[in-house]
């Protein structure tokens, strides 16, 4: 017995290796400049005959498209988005009475040359309510993503150290390491241009910017047990 309490006041007065856990998150970003535009050209028509309104609008997107091809819009770089028809009522009688059909359709204009912008946009919204959207966009190579990473990982290491430093501890093995969810790359500046008139002058986007965030699971030390 007297054996038992004398291993067992040995262990309890052992001192504890292990402190704990941390758990620490970190970020790492990369900036770039955009290195296109997407043009957003939205079109309807109003009126009684569909089939009419319909041929209308066709004759719109075909003048849009047209005059975007002469100022150097390759053909592959224009989307149509959708078509839509639909039947607008008169909600100020007692019962509702159909009026009109609309039909809208939109376009998406990708533009590579951004020293051409103004011209393209000038193009895009000359008719009414043509232009709605312009973002400026980049597209990510590996290398971003790798390097916006490697910086997450210094980011969260360092943040790790001075929380250790701090308290007392230090940094043990590494437990467990994982990404969380990424963004950017898409959208950085953002121009809502609902019946915008024509664009002239100097349009100075945004950079766009990368990010990386890593949450990490590092063993914490007593630095007066080492």
């Amino acid at each position: 017995m007297h054996l038992f309490f004398a291993i067992l006041f040995c262990v309890l007065s052992a001192p504890a290796l292990v402190a704990g856990a941390l758990i620490v998150e970190g970020e790492g970003q990369v900036s770039r400049a955009p290195d296109h535009a997407v043009i957003e050209v939205s079109l309807h028509e109003q009126g009684r005959d569909v089939g009419a309104i319909l041929l209308n609008l066709r004759t719109r997107v075909d003048c849009v498209i047209n005059a975007l091809k002469q100022n150097g819009i390759d053909e592959k770089h224009i989307a149509t988005q959708r078509l839509d028809v639909r039947l607008d009522y008169d909600y100020d009688q007692k019962q509702r009475a159909p009026r009109d059909y609309i039909v809208s359709t939109s376009l998406r204009i990708r533009q590579d040359d951004l020293s051409n912008l103004t011209t393209v946009l000038d193009v895009a919204s000359a008719m009414e309510d043509a232009l709605s959207d312009l973002p400026f966009c980049y597209d990510l190579t590996q290398a971003d993503n790798d390097l916006a990473l490697t910086r997450a990982v210094k980011a969260t290491l360092h943040k790790a150290e001075l929380i250790a430093v701090a308290s007392g501890q230090s940094l043990g093995s590494m437990e467990e390491i994982g990404e969380n969810g990424s963004c950017g790359g898409v959208v950085m500046a953002r121009m809502e241009m609902s019946a915008t008139p024509r664009v002239n002058g100097y349009i100075a986007p945004e950079n766009v910017t990368i990010s990386k965030t890593i949450t990490m699971e590092i063993e914490l030390v007593d630095s007066a047990a080492q």
